[in-house]
């Protein structure tokens, strides 16, 4: 009896801690329908305010260290923000900013599908990011890799940064995308697909009303 009592607990505590150690990361379009000016990549625990200034009111405590905290508070805390990327053994919580006004402070989406946003304060001068900036950050570390939803017609390796240019190749499936230089909204990729052989050529990462194509990776593909 005290056995099946037991296991039962490590059951129920499971179901709340698998989220918090789960990477989350967008792996199609609709991942992220709030794409904004960039993200912030924020510390273990923040507190969102509904005003840039400390005696606003305070819109909700966030608190995602599941090794210092009870992993039952910390689930409870995560599922209050939408992160389009929650990378913890590589400390990464990125959350889109609509507004960067300065002093520090960040207009953030808390939630990728209603569109609520907060403010929160973020003195870490490396925590905010482009796109472009975090492309550079880790998808030239760790490659990238294109949304799982693309039409066909996003998925083609030009010749030149024109989609007026010759189709070098479908990306149909590949396996492993690196980038070597990023000119506004093209990059100069190497893919390689099934067939294991490297094709070289420009990719139309984002998109002209700024969404993405694709999105970098955060660790090692196995």
């Amino acid at each position: 009896m005290k056995k099946i009592f037991l296991l039962s607990i490590i059951f129920i505590f499971s179901l709340f801690a698998l989220p918090v150690k789960a990477d989350i990361l967008p792996r199609s379009s609709e991942s992220i329908k709030h794409y904004g000016i960039g993200v912030l990549n924020m510390p273990n625990s923040y507190t969102v305010y509904q005003y840039p200034y400390w005696d606003s009111k305070i819109k909700r405590q966030v608190n995602y260290d599941n090794i210092k905290q009870s992993a039952i508070v910390s689930t409870l805390d995560m599922r209050q923000v939408s992160y389009v990327a929650h990378v913890p053994t590589n400390h990464v919580a990125l959350l889109t900013v609509d507004l960067d006004p300065g002093n520090n402070w960040y207009c953030v989406f808390l939630d990728q599908n209603t569109g609520e946003t907060g403010w929160v304060y973020n003195d870490n001068p490396n925590a905010f990011m482009t796109y472009k900036k975090l492309f550079y950050e880790y998808g030239k570390k760790y490659g990238v890799r294109l949304f799982s939803d693309l039409p066909k017609s996003k998925k083609n390796l030009y010749a030149k940064e024109d989609t007026s240019s010759q189709v070098l190749e479908e990306l149909t499936y590949p396996r492993h995308i690196n980038f070597t230089v990023i000119r506004g909204n093209w990059m100069l990729a190497s893919v390689q697909d099934i067939s294991k052989q490297p094709k070289i050529g420009w990719y139309n990462w984002r998109n002209e009303d700024g969404t993405l194509n694709m999105f970098p990776n955060f660790k090692e593909q196995r």
